[in-house]
Formats: structure tokens, sequence, C-alpha cells
């Protein structure tokens, strides 16, 4: 009766254990996902803007979406791997003690086998390096059928050339490069069981032909042997996952995010420029250098000289490509100078300090996006001011402010820049910067634009920059600067804001 107990309290005990290692696991797995997740979007925002421009969405999309599902994937075989492989090393040690000689016989053949089958292994993982890199491909084709999905629907000849060249060239290539990986790997798997084999009849038929070995050591060896089937192929089927799991660690080192923060993750920022008042903003001898994914360099913005003084209204403006908008991220801090230095109150912007630099500034870029949410915003003032808003841009009747929320954010593109505007509006920062924000509106709300709400920021003393076309409006600014060709070609000349001399 006490050895029925006993047996009976061993096998719970055993699917307990068993149940709480297989949770614990799946813990720990999702813990890193969530971690790794975490970490590389800290990561995303913490790396220079220009950066994130040559990587491109879907490569950054790819790698925390598929590249991290790999690795925990991967991490999760691991445990396997370790199990497996202490019981190949208390096989050996167990024949070791059996006979020396004959393990060494066992273990030079097991070493070639291994020497054998890992050229093939590294061309398996050769061919899922490439497939990765098609992924990002495929991550792109999909980010052009959604957001290009009105242009191809127009055109049965572009969307044929779409799905038929561009979207089904780079699928089939991923599929051909995974089924060779796939396909290496079950030929190693299966040519690793021949050599198994093998090794059994050299064991049984050859060795003890050449070799005085008792019939008790033999049936050790070849028991032990057969025992070691088991845990190679759960190693050899593990391979695959683990080789993926490595590629996508690479990916995510080839990103090189973490090499290139400007701050620390958690973006704390000094009070250098915790300012309440607009300051001089001083551009000198400032250069930038545009460069694509080689870092060749294309052309080349400046030497940019200007000093905008507090409380003014700039206008800038020029051809497409002339460098507003460079200048604009530059003036942000978001596109660090090459050359030059930029001061704001006559203190220096460097890289230490350039987080709270930014900090200053409010911007609606002409590719804004628009969140679902106040973020960081909902407080009892905050959200009053963006109800003000929501009416005086006219959108009372399209969405709601709830608990900091937007009940919608489904609008047309001038509706959505307006959404952007009021968000901008709720940061009350000392600098204001609008990035062809008129160019979505209708002739009402360009008019409210310009001789509403940049005289009600003008009042309030903040400092005002917008790029724009429409001439029309020219006379509301203080001062015009006009570029052409990465330079300023002419600045119009006001009481309020002066160009400095090189």
């Amino acid at each position: 009766m006490d050895l029925a107990l006993s047996s009976f309290a061993l096998c719970l005990l055993s699917l307990a254990s068993s149940a709480a290692s297989q949770i614990l696991l799946s813990q720990i797995a999702q813990e890193n996902l969530f971690k790794i997740r975490l970490w590389l979007s800290h990561s995303v925002l913490a790396a220079p803007l220009r950066n994130i421009q040559i990587l491109g969405p879907h490569k950054l999309m790819a790698a925390l979406t598929t590249d991290v599902d790999n690795v925990v994937t991967a991490q999760e075989v691991l445990p396997t791997l370790f199990i497996e492989g202490s019981k190949v090393l208390a096989v050996f040690v167990y024949l070791w003690s059996v006979s020396p000689p004959f393990l060494l016989f066992v273990f030079g053949f097991v070493a070639l086998s291994v020497f054998i089958l890992y050229v093939p292994q590294k061309w398996a993982w050769s061919f899922l390096d490439r497939a990765r890199l098609t992924e990002n491909a495929i991550f792109g084709h999909f980010r052009a059928a959604t957001e290009g999905g009105k242009e191809l629907k127009m055109s049965a000849e572009r969307r044929r050339a779409f799905l038929d060249d561009e979207l089904l060239r780079s699928a089939h290539a991923l599929k051909m490069q995974r089924m060779k990986a796939f396909v290496i790997f079950v030929l190693v798997d299966r040519s690793a069981e021949m050599l198994f084999f093998i090794l059994l009849g050299v064991m049984l038929f050859i060795a003890p032909r050449y070799a005085s070995v008792s019939q008790g050591t033999l049936t050790s060896f070849v028991l032990a042997i057969i025992f070691l089937g088991g845990p190679l192929t759960a190693v050899g089927g593990a391979l695959p996952t683990i080789g993926k799991g490595v590629v996508a660690l690479r990916n995510i080192e080839r990103l090189g995010l973490s090499l290139s923060k400007e701050t620390d993750v958690n973006f704390r920022t000094t009070p250098t420029f915790a300012l309440t008042r607009p300051a001089a903003l001083e551009l000198s001898k400032i250069t930038h250098l545009y460069r694509n994914e080689e870092s060749e360099v294309r052309h080349q913005l400046g030497p940019i000289n200007l000093r905008i003084d507090p409380g003014a209204l700039l206008f800038v403006t020029g051809g497409n490509g002339s460098g507003k908008t460079t200048l604009a991220l530059i003036l942000l801090g978001l596109f660090p100078p090459d050359d030059g230095e930029i001061k704001l109150g006559g203190r220096r912007v460097t890289d230490e300090n350039r987080e709270s630099y930014r900090q200053n500034f409010s911007a609606v870029f002409a590719d804004a996006y628009v969140f679902d949410s106040l973020l960081g915003y909902s407080g009892i003032e905050s959200q009053a001011r963006a109800q003000e808003m929501l009416v005086a841009l006219k959108l009372e009747n399209k969405l709601q402010i709830s608990d900091g929320r937007f009940s919608t954010t489904e609008l047309s593109r001038g509706q959505r820049k307006r959404l952007a505007l009021l968000t901008a509006y709720v940061e009350d920062r000392p600098f204001y910067l609008f990035d062809e924000w008129a160019a979505e509106q209708d002739p009402q709300f360009r008019d409210v634009f310009y001789h509403q709400l940049l005289p009600e920021l003008k009042a309030r003393g903040k400092t005002v920059i917008v790029i724009t076309h429409d001439d029309r409006y020219f006379h509301i600014a203080d001062q015009v600067l006009r570029m052409d060709a990465g330079k300023i070609v002419s600045f119009a000349e006001q009481p309020r804001a002066t160009e400095l001399q090189s």
C-alpha cells in the first residue's frame, strides 16, 4: 500500500513539475518578447531621425514583428537543447567508465560527422539570412499595397505589374530561399541518422574483428548509442528554429539602433533649455550633408547663417528640394548639423542637450501623424484648451474628446492636419513650426490659419516658423526667407530678425 501511494505521489509530482516548467518557460518567453519589443521601440525613438528614414518603416516593422518572434521562439527551444545535451554528456561519461579507448573511437566518429555536416548547415543558414533580407522587401510591398491601394485600384496595368512582377518575384524568392534551407536541414538530419546507423554497424560488425572487447562492453556501447538517437534527433530538429533566431538577432544588430542613440532610452532631459518664453535662435555656418543608405553624399544644405528673434513670425519659402524641410528639421533638433552650431538664448545646442532643446518646439509636419489621444496632455486644462480648439477648427461635429482620447481619427487629410494643429496648440511651447499646414485646407481655413491662428500665437509671444508657398499671405509675416539649392537666397530684413553675416 505504501509503495502504491509513493508511486502515485511520484506520478503527481512528475505531472505537476512538468506543467510548472512549461508554464514557467512560457512566462519567460513572453517576458522576453515584451522586453525585446519594448527595448527595440525605445531604440527606434532614441535613434537619429535620419537613420530611421534611411532604414525605412518596412525594415523596422519586420524587426519588431518577425525578428522578435523568431528570437523568442529560438529561446523557447534552448531548454530542450540543454536537457538533451545533458543526456548526451551523461551517456559519454558512462561510456568513458565502460571503455575509454572505445569512447575515443565513438567521439572521433561523432566529431568527424559534425565536421562533414557543418558545411551544408552553413549553406542552410546563408539561405535563411537571404530569406530574412527578402522579408524586408516583402514588408515594403505590403506597405505599398495598403498605403497605395487606391492608386493600384485605378490602374489595372500597374496593379498587374505590382502583383505579378514586384510582389510575386519577392514572394517566390522568399519561398525558394526558405525551402532550400529547409531541404538542407532535412538532408542534414537524415544524413545524421545514416551516420548514426553506420556507427552502430561499425560497433556491431567491424569493431569486434579488430579490437578485443567483451560482449558486455559491446552491448553497453550499443545500447547507449541507441539511447543517444532520441536526444540527437531532438537537437537536429531544433536547428532550423535556432537558425532563424540567430539570423533574426543578426538583423537586429544590423539595424545598429542601440549604437546610435542620442539619449538614454528613458529620454531623461536636463533643464538646460527649459524655457517659458521664446529666446533668440541662432544658426551659425550650419551645413548638412544628404546621404543615402550607403552613406554616399548626394548634396549639401548650407552654410546657413540665421538669427530669429523672440516672438518673430517667419515664413520660409522656396521650390521643391530647396532645403526648406531639412532646415526645419535642423531647427527642431531632429537633424544634427554636420558642421556649425545652433544657439538658443546664447546657449549652444549639443548632442547632450539636444533632447532638452527639442522640448521647446511644437511642430505640425507636412506628413503629420495623428495619434488617437492627447498623449501626455490629458489634464483638465489641456482638455479644456483642446475642446476650444475643436470648436475653432470646426471639428466638433466630427469627433469628441473624452479622457484625453479622440473618438475617431478617421478624417480627411485636411481634417487630420487640423487635429494635428490642435495637439500642437495644447502643448503650448515657446516655438511653433508648421510645414505646409495650409496646403490641404480649403480657402476658409487658410484664412483662419493666416489671419487668426498665426496672429494669436504671435500675440501670445510665440516664435512661429511657417513653411509655405501661399505668397498672397506673405504680408502677414515679419520676415520671408527664400531658399534654393540648399541655401538662403533672400531674407527680407525686418526689425524683428536679421540674417547673420558669414
